[in-house]
């Protein structure tokens, strides 16, 4: 699950970058708007689904990790390490799609030469850098949980005191 949630939202991060590149061919040939605006939102849209869907993901694994330790009586390391990691990469994937969401809309104000082209255009490579930073901390953390849900599996299956 991780992987294909990384691959959405590399694939979102190289969209907007391929955004970001065909927008200075607007100014030369305006017939390039229609183009810029489509890769636009298809970037938009993978980004903040990518986001969104890896924000969830990590919420409803750390949910079960927390209910199974709570189950067994393990204490609460899991949940503490779960907190933890989403206290890494929340406020950058949160960052991240108000970025996408405000370059996508003020787009359309540039466009309209109600905002300067330049605001624009510097919003869109401080959206770019703000994506690729949070790609690197999504697939840290991605890692990092897919360790934890392997770590509760082994202590899941290890023969309790009990049954030793």
């Amino acid at each position: 699950m991780a992987i294909g949630l990384l691959t959405l939202a590399l694939l979102g991060t190289l969209a907007l970058a391929a955004t970001a590149f065909a927008g200075y061919r607007v100014p030369g040939d305006p017939s390039f708007v229609r183009q810029h605006f489509l890769l636009a939102l298809g970037a938009t849209t993978l980004l903040v689904m990518a986001h969104s869907f890896i924000m969830f993901f990590l919420i409803a694994t750390g949910v079960e990790l927390k209910n199974m330790e709570k189950e067994r009586g393990w204490g609460d390391s899991f949940r503490r390490r779960t907190v933890a990691m989403k206290g890494r990469v929340f406020p950058a994937m949160t960052l991240a799609i108000a970025l996408v969401m405000a370059n996508f809309i003020l787009g359309a104000a540039a466009h309209t030469k109600a905002l300067p082209a330049w605001f624009h255009e510097l919003l869109a490579w401080s959206t770019l850098l703000a994506c690729v930073v949070t790609l690197y901390r999504e697939y840290r953390v991605l890692g990092e949980n897919n360790r934890l849900i392997a770590e509760a599996a082994r202590k899941r299956r290890a023969p309790t005191r009990s049954q030793g």
